[in-house]
């Protein structure tokens, strides 16, 4: 059937629907709701099922009868409106009865947020001004840095030394000072190559100092372009971020921030106390980051459409079965969706870094 709907655009991406359904949609909800009730009440002299309806209506309530009719026609012709409709609806929507009466149509408000209608900026275009702006130069590594990783090899390989030798004291500060110093610290030399990674000698342990830290710089700058290309996507598009999506990324970073202290061994309500912040303070503080994550999300999402990109097959169900074996009473069907939406994001990531 094709449905009568007023529709009001709301801020936000919101959407509030105003749907009114034929009467005699009321009667048939109506006969199935008491039905329900006669297979549920026990009445003195009748089989469940087999209560007669006037006994029915007598024990249940015509009013609670119509409500549980509304329910049944909302549960069957809400979804089939939204299909009409094509409404690509983001959250739980709130659905409230304005009209509830037998013999009149039955008429409902739904508010809702659906997917926002966007046009993407020139996305490839940002991507290439960002790489040209990119220094060009293969990142070194300094001799000064190299000196300052191996001067602190030395330092760890001196409080090792002084626990293996000293196993009665179990403290971390016993005389710090003392130890760093220069005279105390083991020397520079092939023995302390090979006892800091089984390196054959001091070249090769700098020749592997040095590649580290070329390597962290590569990756440093790769992050740094990475955030600018981000930045200016935010900046070229113009969206209005659903609070249902703000609100999803805010309790994630909660989650992620409640997980990382519980790591330590750390107990949320001792994180609160300390930074003297309430859980809404923390959400008030995490409200602007996230409506920025979720705005990136939005546009990559629509990226990865425009250039029909889809996540690793095989890494999507190595990672599955990753998260199945350390974490047995996860979701398969939540899990699966963020790791898609994880490599997902790699794949855009490669198209915008090409």
């Amino acid at each position: 059937m094709k449905y009568d709907i007023k529709i009001n655009k709301l801020p936000k991406s919101g959407v509030e629907i105003e749907v009114s359904l034929p009467a005699d949609l009321l009667d048939g909800a109506r006969k199935k709701a008491i039905a329900g009730f006669s297979a549920a009440i026990e009445v003195d002299g009748f089989r469940k099922g087999h209560v007669p309806e006037n006994v029915v209506i007598e024990r249940a309530g015509e009013g609670r009868i119509l409500e549980e009719a509304a329910d049944i026609l909302l549960k069957e012709h809400f979804p089939k409106i939204v299909g009409q409709e094509k409404f690509d609806i983001l959250g739980s929507p709130k659905i409230s009865i304005t009209k509830l009466a037998l013999g009149n149509p039955v008429e409902f408000k739904a508010s809702f947020a659906v997917l926002p209608i966007f046009e993407l900026p020139d996305y490839k275009k940002i991507a290439t001004s960002n790489k040209q702006l990119a220094s060009r130069e293969e990142p070194k590594a300094e001799d000064r840095e190299i000196n300052e990783v191996l001067l602190q090899i030395r330092k760890n390989k001196a409080h090792l030394d002084y626990h293996k030798n000293n196993p009665e004291d179990k403290s971390h500060d016993h005389s710090g000072i003392e130890l760093e110093k220069e005279e105390n610290l083991p020397p520079l030399n092939d023995e302390l190559a090979k006892s800091a990674g089984n390196f054959k000698n001091l070249d090769e342990l700098k020749e592997k100092v040095k590649q580290n830290i070329i390597e962290d710089k590569k990756h440093r700058e790769a992050e740094k372009r990475r955030a600018n290309i981000m930045e200016e996507l935010v900046k070229s598009t113009e969206l209005e971020v659903p609070d249902v999506l703000i609100e999803s990324e805010i309790s994630k970073s909660l989650a992620q921030m409640k997980d990382d202290i519980a790591r330590i061994g750390g107990k949320w309500e001792d994180y609160l106390t300390h930074t003297k912040k309430t859980e809404d303070d923390l959400k008030k503080d995490l409200r602007d980051s996230s409506e920025k994550k979720a705005k990136i999300q939005l546009i990559f999402n629509k990226i990865a459409e425009a250039e029909k990109l889809e996540p690793n097959k095989e890494i999507l169900e190595q990672e599955i079965k990753h998260i199945k074996e350390h974490y047995k009473d996860a979701n398969e069907q939540s899990a699966r969706i963020y790791v898609s939406s994880v490599l997902l994001n790699q794949e855009v990531l490669k198209l915008l870094e090409q």
